[in-house]
């Protein structure tokens, strides 16, 4: 039996499984994200209390968070959306509260290697894929066809992907200045200039702009990582008109590049299906 959780900066979800036929909406708990650690902590410990039955029976868990790790993976070094996670002993906690092995990984990551083996990316040898939702994470996938398994994994890094952070050039009318991407398609920041959610946004021309920049940072993407497609997943990509999306991507480029442009299959369950690929390592 393994617990796996995806605790974003709107929404946590956590299941118990042993089967990847277990991995479904029915038994998928939906709760919104405790902005204070401990209150996520004291989240935790009633949903295993409430499932003793399986917790017994749990020898593994994997989490994914949003945000960026230490180079033990045991804390999280930054996390813009979860602000009062940051350098706590997140891997000793959790571990203390369920008596078990806990792996935890950046959830844009675990997003990735679900979609890798049991979504868009099963056929491509590297991708990358980009979460939008609160905010904007990525991964690139790669895969070694050498290995007998074919084993999916993260691509080699040195602090992990955050291609959210990266910059894009504005003009304010007096000067040129850099903004971050995710200032400008993240659903919290959004949310915060339109005082609602994104997907309560009817106006198209509002979508068209977020189309024609998102479509700038998937060529920026695309020339950076050098990937046969890119799985874009995530909250937000439900009010994206992905042809549109495509058609911007093919005119901007500055030569012809042949990366896809693909949605996600898994939709919300991504670094659920992550998680549980990992556990079987």
């Amino acid at each position: 039996m393994y617990l796996l959780g995806d605790i974003g900066g709107t929404k946590t979800r956590l299941i118990f499984c042993k089967s990847k036929k277990d991995l479904k909406q029915q038994r998928l708990k939906i709760f919104s994200t405790p902005q204070n650690y401990r209150e996520f902590l004291k989240l935790l410990k009633n949903f295993v209390n409430s499932n003793f039955h399986f917790l017994k029976k749990t020898r593994k868990a994997v989490f994914g968070f949003a945000g960026v790790f230490d180079e033990k993976k045991e804390k999280l070094s930054y996390a813009p959306n979860l602000k009062d996670y940051e350098n706590r002993n997140l891997k000793k906690d959790l571990e203390r509260i369920l008596n078990c092995e806990v792996i935890l990984e950046n959830d844009a990551a675990l997003a990735g290697i679900g979609e890798g083996n049991f979504g868009a990316g099963k056929n491509f040898d590297v991708f990358g894929y980009l979460t939008l939702s609160t905010g904007v994470g990525g991964v690139k996938i790669v895969k070694a066809r050498t290995d007998a398994n074919n084993k999916t994994r993260i691509d080699a890094n040195s602090f992990g992907f955050e291609p959210g952070h990266s910059f894009i050039f504005l003009s304010n009318g007096e000067e040129i200045v850099p903004v971050e991407i995710e200032e400008l398609i993240g659903g919290k920041n959004i949310e915060k200039i339109f005082g609602k959610k994104p997907e309560r946004i009817k106006d198209k021309k509002f979508w068209l702009g977020i189309e024609r920049l998102l479509s700038v940072f998937l060529i920026n993407t695309a020339l950076f990582w050098s990937v046969e497609a890119i799985i874009i997943g995530g909250g937000m990509i439900k009010s994206l008109n992905i042809k549109r999306l495509r058609f911007y991507f093919k005119k901007f480029q500055p030569f012809r590049i042949k990366t896809k442009i693909l949605k996600s299959k898994l939709d919300d369950l991504s670094s659920i299906y992550g998680g549980f690929y990992l556990c079987q390592g």
